[in-house]
């Protein structure tokens, strides 16, 4: 294998250069792409240039100056541009410290130069260009590289060392069971160190995102297949029928809500333990399939728990839970962190006894203290507000079985490459259930409070969002902070409460119980409220909302109206781009949580559902690229057709670097799926 000192070149003191960009491999070499591609094909005139980004001009010599014979012995060259149309424009080109180039210049030579240009008052400046004389072009055509070398090499001598690493990359025959990929991403990188035009780097930087992708997709499928067992827990279900359920319930199911119900049944009867995601909008239902759940198993004669959370999304399933389980004959408890000390005890007794049959509660239903005698289903609410280890204690536990619910949608393109093998039950919203939240932008947040505080004079309820909890400098952000400061006297006669992130877990409890029971009239707050609390609230206004992505925006749109009556979405934004506004306007236009999902992977990409963002842009872990759906279809093929037969060891050695991105990448996918 090629190593770094084997270029040619490369010495000792360039290798240090290369560490210090981290690169310390032939592999981490070709993985250190360019980060601009500039397409040499057609020079331009002075006038058209955009007056500090690289561009290549060509001119002819008309009269060269002396060198300075102090400082950076500097001279200059003033040419005449080749391509001006209507008169004779000149430029100056100035050199410095490069009195050996000096002699070279002759009147009435013709050069293609590369650099910046200055202008100032009609005058064109360009310092220290590349140039090439116009009859010996050579490196100043076809597609020009940029490499992010923060100053600690130049751009030649960096190419030069990358042309003569692909020299031998080119005359390398690959064997044995990586050969395919190895050889597909040789050829990659050629194409992208050394393209022929600018088509063939947007193609090759997709197909190098798709094969990063595939590696990964299949390293965390052959992780998934280690992990598997077949199922070591059984239920007693020959006397439990679905409708038993059914007729439970003071109302109708949805015929999506029904399916699912079949589907975790079957589930739960099969030869697999359940690893399945309940996936629905906003308001669809999706309580009532867990509580499904719950019941199917302690009429299977094993315990099931679920995790919410808050303290108040758990108290609010446990009063629904409660007349289900009496009419069922099941005992079930709701276990929180602040659970009396002597009830506590109870409760913990009553799951390692196994007299409790379900339990209901935040992640003290996860603390040491809480044996369980056969717990053997687990479900997570809100799921992506957990991680890998809340899921990892649920089964140490002895849940293997495990239910999550995420309003959350999952995008297509997403589903079919991640989770072609993971069981997701689609929760559709009932019919009936036409949108009673109107969603209205408005002009500033003077015009929003004006809207909330007349509302809310009038009895109803109000959320107001803002994307931060202070003030940081160098931000345009509203924050909880300053927005107070600022509006705390347009709320006379009001009962405004802050609820954020960074309050200890009793006093967001507090603040959101309140605002649940109707004990304040405006709850101002960060994004902690997307979590499903169930209130009267018909109004939220959402600053700054260019700053979140469709799915968050739904979710707390999902805040309000929740009890059928006609309610209100204010979203307000302060200098969006014209990217964040076209987001905006589809929010405001649709009120579908799968089509904006969907939205809102075509317009931000990966990101947002796989956790791993570099630079606000999705990325993909090994190489750095951008994903979108059609990187990730192609991944999903070319991981079925050249990856699967491959050993978890062989995937790993593709990666050869950024193991703790792969790690991460693992890490969140297996969140999102819950199948770490």
């Amino acid at each position: 294998m090629l190593t770094l000192s084997q270029i040619k070149g490369v010495g000792d003191a360039t290798i240090k250069k290369l560490q210090e960009l981290g690169i310390k491999s032939v592999f981490e070499l070709f993985s250190f792409l360019p980060t601009k591609y500039i397409d040499l094909q057609s020079p331009i005139s002075v006038v058209q240039a955009q007056a500090g980004a690289l561009n290549l001009f060509e001119g002819t010599v008309e009269r060269v100056s002396s060198v300075s014979s102090r400082g950076k012995r500097a001279f200059s060259v003033s040419f005449s541009d080749n391509l001006a149309i209507d008169k004779k424009i000149f430029f100056k080109v100035t050199f410095y410290n490069m009195p050996f180039l000096h002699d070279s210049f002759e009147v009435g030579c013709k050069y293609r130069l590369f650099g910046r240009l200055s202008k100032d008052e009609g005058k064109y400046q360009i310092v220290n260009p590349q140039l090439e004389k116009l009859d010996r072009v050579s490196k100043l055509q076809g597609i020009y590289t940029v490499y992010p070398l923060k100053g600690i090499m130049g751009q030649n001598a960096f190419k030069n060392i990358v042309l003569n690493a692909i020299d031998s990359l080119k005359n390398t025959v690959y064997e044995g069971r990586l050969a395919k990929v190895n050889s597909d991403m040789a050829e990659l990188f050629v194409r992208l160190h050394c393209p022929d035009n600018l088509c063939d780097v947007d193609s090759a930087i997709d197909a190098l995102a798709a094969i990063d992708i595939a590696i990964v997709l299949s390293m965390y499928r052959k992780q998934r297949k280690l992990d598997e067992n077949n199922r070591k827990v059984f239920y007693k279900l020959t006397q439990f029928r679905i409708v038993d359920y059914f007729d439970l319930l003071p109302f109708e199911l949805t015929t999506s809500q029904k399916t699912a119900c079949e589907e975790i049944l079957e589930s739960m009867n099969s030869k697999k333990h359940v690893s399945r995601i309940v996936s629905g909008d906003v308001g669809s239902g999706k309580t009532a399939v867990a509580f499904f759940a719950m019941i199917a198993a302690a009429k299977g004669g094993r315990q099931s728990a679920l995790m919410a959370p808050t303290e108040i999304l758990a108290k609010q399933h446990a009063e629904k839970f409660r007349h289900l389980a009496e009419n069922a004959g099941i005992n079930f408890a709701l276990l929180t962190s602040s659970t009396p000390q002597m009830e506590r005890r109870f409760i913990e007794d009553g799951l390692k006894d196994g007299s409790i049959s379900c339990v209901i509660g935040t992640q003290s239903i996860i603390s040491q203290t809480v044996e369980y005698k056969d717990l053997a289903f687990g479900i997570i609410d809100e799921q992506h507000r957990f991680g890998v280890n809340e899921r990892r204690m649920l089964e140490s536990k002895g849940a293997k079985d495990i239910l999550s619910l995420t309003a959350t949608p999952i995008p297509r393109s997403m589903a079919l490459t991640f989770y072609d093998d993971i069981d997701i039950s689609v929760i559709e919203k009932r019919e009936s259930a036409a949108t009673n939240v109107e969603t209205l932008p408005v002009e500033s947040i003077d015009v929003g409070v004006q809207k909330i505080v007349g509302e809310c004079l009038r009895g109803k309820q109000a959320f107001i969002v803002c994307p931060s909890i202070v003030d940081a400098e160098g931000y345009c952000l509203t924050s909880i902070e300053g927005f107070m400061k600022e509006y705390r006297g347009s709320f006379e006669g009001l009962k405004v409460q802050v609820l954020h992130g960074k309050m200890r877990d009793e006093e967001k409890d507090d603040a959101m119980r309140r605002f649940a029971d109707g004990e304040t009239d405006i709850l101002v707050a960060t994004t902690v409220v997307e979590v499903g609390i169930d209130t009267l609230a018909s109004e939220i206004l959402i600053l700054n909302a260019d700053r979140f992505g469709l799915a968050s925006l739904h979710q707390l749109r999902g805040r309000v109206g929740r009890d059928g009556n006609k309610a209100h979405c204010y979203v307000h934004v302060d200098n969006a781009s014209d990217k964040a506004l076209d987001r905006l306007e589809v929010f405001c236009a649709h009120n579908d949580g799968q089509y904006l999902a969907e939205a809102d992977f075509a317009m931000r990409g990966a990101g947002d559902f796989i956790g791993v963002r570099q630079s606000g842009a999705s990325v993909s872990p090994i190489f750095g690229l951008k994903l979108t759906s059609e990187v990730l279809k192609t991944a999903k093929v070319y991981a079925d057709s050249n990856l699967s037969q491959l050993s978890l060891d062989d995937l790993s050695a593709l990666t050869r670097r950024s193991k703790a991105r792969v790690d991460e990448f693992l890490s969140e996918i297996a969140k999102v799926t819950l199948n770490s």
